[in-house]
């Protein structure tokens, strides 16, 4: 008897030590929020750098990166759906959109690039003579090497803002995009590869995209002018790319504390090193 008594002591007290461990379990995990956020796909790195030091400040928040990139539109819908917690897009929300229970905020702006893999880097452009470039007039190098142009598609931001150059550049990127054989970049970051991996290649980025995820590419003058975020700032340089936070009708705690940090002044100084001129706050 005294031994079943034992037995059964001992039974009950794993029992309970059992259900403590799971009630732990459970409430470790209740503790413990993933919020998603996806964006266009020049921002997915930094997207993953704001990810990494909120998660520094934030050990029981989890945040997930959505990968591949959504790209603007979609993460503006997915996050209007309520797929995703918080977008990232390159274009703020429609008027339509806010009335779907959207808000958004201007993050900054970095310089739009025309790049190249090519070595030594050349000495950058005219619109003249990169819309020679583009419409087929010019297809070789100073050294003679051809250059390889990479292109986005027509309804893409980059390439929207090269045909708003100037006349002559709307032209000759219609002509190159009716151009055979031309390899057309689904997004940014393919974007990104394709002109690393082909020699000689020419075609658009941004800054922010370039610091925070690194490469060889080089950036190259425009009408004589770096493409910094000095000249942005001056004015002196025109051509940049802006970048969104938008959320939907709903917000958990963790998600709203994210797009808290995210405007913050640890914010705007990580968008500062990562090549953006962060915007404007009022105190």
């Amino acid at each position: 008897m005294r031994f079943a008594a034992l037995k059964s002591g001992i039974g009950a007290n794993v029992l309970r030590l059992a259900l403590a461990m799971g009630l732990v379990g459970s409430l470790a995990s209740a503790r413990a929020e993933t919020i998603t956020v996806g964006g266009t796909g020049s921002a997915t790195p930094l997207i993953e750098q704001f990810a990494r030091a909120y998660q520094s400040l934030k050990p029981e928040v989890s945040v997930k990166v959505v990968d591949p990139p959504m790209g603007s539109n979609g993460s503006i819908r997915a996050v209007l759906a309520g797929a995703i917690d918080l977008a990232m897009p390159g274009k703020p929300l429609a008027e339509a959109e806010k009335a779907q229970g959207g808000q958004d905020w201007d993050l900054g702006r970095t310089p739009f690039l025309v790049v190249t893999s090519k070595q030594p880097q050349p000495p950058g452009f005219t619109f003249e003579q990169l819309a020679a470039i583009y419409g087929g007039k010019v297809t070789a190098w100073a050294d003679g090497s051809p250059i390889r142009l990479v292109l986005r598609s027509p309804t893409e931001s980059d390439t929207l803002i090269l045909c708003q150059m100037s006349p002559a550049m709307g032209q000759a990127v219609e002509t190159a995009l009716a151009r055979p054989g031309l390899p057309v970049a689904a997004n940014d970051l393919e974007n990104v590869d394709l002109l690393e991996k082909t020699p000689g290649s020419l075609g658009t980025t941004n800054l922010g995209l370039l610091q925070s995820r690194g490469g060889q590419l080089q950036a190259l003058p425009l009408n004589g002018v770096a493409p910094t975020l000095a000249a942005l700032s001056r004015g002196t340089y025109p051509h940049s790319k802006s970048l969104y936070l938008a959320r939907g009708p709903k917000l958990s705690p963790a998600a709203q504390g994210f797009l808290e940090f995210a405007l913050s002044a640890a914010g705007q100084e990580m968008l500062n090193r990562a090549g953006y001129l962060p915007a404007a706050r009022q105190p």
